[in-house]
């Protein structure tokens, strides 16, 4: 190395020297950011990997929800499909009962008529005890 590269190099050296002296926080904010960089790369795989699996769990947890979901509104169509039959059931035979009834008292009105075809207020009493109706005049 000759003279002039040796002096060259040392006035460099001071030069930077004095350089970093008076801005020595952007140096080290270049050497945080690269510590910074070196350490969280590294960690950054496992992050992308802890994230690419959550979000296959909630996908994974968003299609047995639909799932579910659809299994459910079948079951409550089936059931309102039932309950509507058994109230059709229940409705006609009602109307059945009620017709048979309504003739069965007809029958048994005309008996007691018959029967106390003379006598009002025994017939009178005969439907106040078999019916609950009142004579009223």
């Amino acid at each position: 190395m000759s003279w002039l590269t040796w002096d060259a190099i040392k006035l460099f050296v001071k030069k930077a020297w004095v350089w970093s002296k008076h801005h020595w926080k952007i140096i080290a904010l270049v050497i945080w950011t690269i510590a910074v960089w070196t350490i969280s790369r590294k960690r950054s795989k496992t992050m992308m990997k802890v994230l690419d699996t959550a979000r296959k769990s909630y996908e994974a947890e968003i299609d047995a929800l639909s799932k579910t979901h659809a299994e459910e509104q079948a079951k409550k169509a089936e059931a309102i499909d039932e309950y509507h039959k058994v109230v059709d059931s229940i409705e006609e035979r009602y109307r059945e009962k009620r017709d048979e009834l309504t003739f069965e008292k007809r029958a048994r009105i005309k008996e007691l008529v018959d029967s106390h075809a003379g006598d009002q207020e025994s017939l009178d009493r005969a439907l106040q005890e078999e019916f609950g109706f009142e004579h009223v005049e």
